[in-house]
């Protein structure tokens, strides 16, 4: 198993703490965010990595190479970082799609409890799901079907009809995984993918028969950094590593 792991974006909501450098760099409890995923991964066995970069994409590989310098990873940079959104950075990591991979945003700030959970339940395809607190216009949200499987993810869900909100972070079979590639370049030849999350591919792979369960975290504490006031609770939370 590998780890796709995407950072390309240019966090504009976090400034000025991001003019000189990448959201995933910005410290929570000693260490940055992207280290800390690696460093939690790796603990667990994951060795390899993709990682798809962007805005100061050269801050984050020298970041890695520094604090992890045997670390297996391979790059891939989204130079239209600032033109497009999540599903065009999963795109360019293709080459990732011949095995089950673990799949997560750089900006999540999560204990180890939550990989171990995912990865500890037998479903060939999970979610990580928060059920917990409320929702609102920017959570991405699920909904579960009668037969307790992801129907639908998206930000326009009502809350009410939701069961709670994708963390981010996703465990896929390669054959899943190979799906969802197929399905993004076909959306990219098609002239749809530019401005698209990487949700929409998971959608379009449960209709074409792919299962993907999702998996309540319950109280486990899991948190994406997009505001001044997420880094802000990330970093009470999160005062130690």
């Amino acid at each position: 198993m590998q780890a796709v792991l995407l950072a390309a974006g240019q966090a504009t909501r976090l400034r000025p703490l991001t003019d000189e450098r990448p959201k995933c760099l910005l410290d929570v409890g000693g260490e940055s965010i992207l280290t800390r995923a690696v460093r939690i991964l790796v603990d667990r066995g994951v060795d390899r990595f993709v990682i798809v970069d962007g805005y100061r994409g050269d801050m984050i590989r020298s970041a890695l190479g520094a604090r992890f310098p045997r670390l297996a990873v391979r790059y891939a940079r989204n130079h239209d970082y600032a033109t497009t959104n999540n599903a065009w950075s999963l795109m360019l990591a293709d080459w990732a799609s011949d095995e089950s991979i673990v799949l997560l945003d750089s900006d999540i700030v999560f204990e180890p409890a939550v990989i171990d959970r995912l990865l500890a339940h037998p479903a060939p395809n999970r979610l990580g799901l928060r059920t917990r607190g409320g929702l609102g216009t920017e959570e991405m949200k699920v909904r579960i079907g009668p037969d307790g499987m992801v129907v639908d993810l998206s930000k326009s869900i009502p809350p009410a009809n939701a069961a709670g909100e994708s963390i981010g972070i996703e465990i896929f079979s390669a054959a899943l995984t190979a799906e969802i590639f197929a399905i993004l370049r076909e959306r990219k030849a098609a002239g749809r993918l530019q401005n698209e999350y990487y949700e929409t591919a998971f959608v379009a792979a449960i209709e074409a028969g792919y299962a993907i369960t999702p998996v309540d975290l319950g109280d486990l504490t899991c948190r994406e950094i997009d505001t001044i006031e997420d880094l802000t609770a990330a970093r009470r939370e999160f005062a130690g590593p």
